[in-house]
């Protein structure tokens, strides 16, 4: 045994030495606390209530009355801006011709706001269980997006000729989406796929409105605002809302009592 200039007791075992008493704080010294104990503790707590908020606000879905609010805002939206003065595509054997780039630029904005809309306000990944089905609804929307655009540049090109025919078909732009949507969400209920049904709707029912707007905003045309939205109304949201009820029903086979 061996002391060193240290007041630490050493033990010496050839050329090593090995300490025999772990080292420490000094007797009667006491640890310091953290500094801002008390603002730290604060800053945990409003990080944890913020982080619960957004957790809460992020995972929630637009109740559908809301939806229905903002597909009713975005066609009158969309009917102001299609009755300016465009340069409106021709027919030409009974197809759309010379789409003017103004125009289709415009048409692809307005797509892709009412794309955005209707993901951003339905919320699909916090409605359905499935990923797969997440994607087929993204699948569903991108698809019935392109429809309904190439549907209104053919109404627009009706502008000055003939009235627009094929009443059936516009009609089914509208319902077959939905009716898809409710398929996507069979397995998830009620609510989940009234919500994916309104969420088409946001996309085909404001591209709906765009298409008669354009077609209103001909020189040859007396149809105003007014018009347009019944016309959209009659033409597009009657079939949605019909699709949607469709969608609603439980059609599950119940067992008497």
């Amino acid at each position: 045994m061996t002391q060193d200039a240290s007041p630490r007791l050493h033990l010496v075992t050839g050329n090593a030495v090995e300490p025999l008493v772990e080292d420490g704080p000094p007797a009667g010294h006491r640890p310091a606390e953290p500094e801002n104990a008390v603002f730290a503790d604060l800053l945990r707590r409003a990080e944890a209530l913020d982080a619960r908020a957004a957790a809460e606000t992020s995972s929630r879905p637009l109740h559908p009355a809301g939806l229905v609010a903002v597909g009713a805002a975005l066609t009158v939206v969309l009917a102001l801006l299609g009755r300016q003065q465009w340069e409106l595509p021709t027919r030409a054997g009974g197809s759309v011709t010379d789409v003017p780039q103004s125009l289709g630029t415009f048409l692809v904005l307005a797509t892709a706001l009412c794309v955005w809309a209707a993901g951003r306000l339905t919320r699909p990944a916090a409605i359905l269980r499935s990923a797969t089905a997440v994607q087929t609804w993204w699948a569903l929307l991108g698809g019935a997006a392109v429809v309904s655009l190439a549907a209104t540049l053919s109404l627009a090109s009706f502008a000055g000729v003939e009235g627009p025919g094929d009443v059936v078909a516009r009609c089914a732009v509208i319902a077959v989406p939905a009716v898809l949507a409710g398929v996507v969400a069979r397995h998830d209920g009620r609510a989940a796929r009234v919500r994916l049904a309104l969420g088409t709707g946001l996309v085909t029912v404001p591209l709906c409105g765009l298409g008669w707007a354009l077609l209103s905003s001909s020189a040859r045309s007396t149809a105003g605002l007014a018009d347009v939205l019944a016309v959209t109304g009659i033409a597009a949201a009657a079939p949605l809302a019909l699709t949607v009820a469709f969608v609603a029903a439980d059609r599950r086979r119940r067992t008497p009592n």
